[in-house]
């Protein structure tokens, strides 16, 4: 069962990151936005293959929670996303878990490490803020949280221990409650 720290950041993903025209219900449209926000950063412009590409790996994160949703016969409401988080995250379902954390990670490798060189650098940290829309005043610090070894990038395995921190830990002082900004009274 999802604790209250837990859901707390879990609906903060939802509300900020995900549901990008903020009517309560994640959509199609949603991630189709994200894959535009993408496209505009790059000057991908429509109908070029590179825009494609990119609208379609949107569209493909939003058809795995769609999976969930429809399995459960209920709107994609931040209620049943948290229903969706609390069932991952139960004993027993770990490889559920890190397969839907390594498609998560890949997708943002894949989306924000620009120059391919295996790490995010603060900018491209800072493009995922703008692309998702989360208030981009926060960002440099949660950089800094998260490159844990202080050497200016954040590689695949530190993003993996900060989604593991934003997902199931319960200590407030986490760094990994940063990944997607600020998200409450904590500083």
């Amino acid at each position: 069962m999802l604790t209250e720290f837990q859901k707390e950041k879990i609906s903060h993903y939802f509300r900020v990151v995900l549901d990008q025209d903020r009517n309560g219900v994640l959509e199609e449209n949603d991630f189709r936005e994200i894959g535009e926000s993408l496209c505009i950063l790059w000057v991908f412009k429509p109908g070029t293959e590179e825009y494609e590409r990119v609208i379609n790996r949107s569209v493909q994160s939003w058809r795995m929670f769609q999976k969930y949703f429809e399995k459960q016969g209920g709107q994609a409401n931040e209620e049943q996303f948290l229903r969706f988080y609390d069932a991952m995250l139960k004993p027993g379902n770990d490889k559920f878990y890190r397969s839907w954390v390594k498609h998560m990670i890949s997708s943002i490798f894949d989306s924000f490490d620009v120059n391919e060189d295996g790490v995010m650098s603060v900018d491209e940290y800072s493009d995922m803020f703008m692309c998702y829309h989360i208030p981009i005043k926060h960002s440099a610090k949660a950089f800094v949280k998260l490159d844990r070894d202080g050497d200016d990038s954040i590689t695949k395995e530190e993003l993996m221990v900060a989604v593991d921190e934003f997902f199931k830990s319960n200590d407030e002082s986490a760094p990994g409650n940063w990944l997607f900004g600020f998200w409450g009274d904590k500083d």
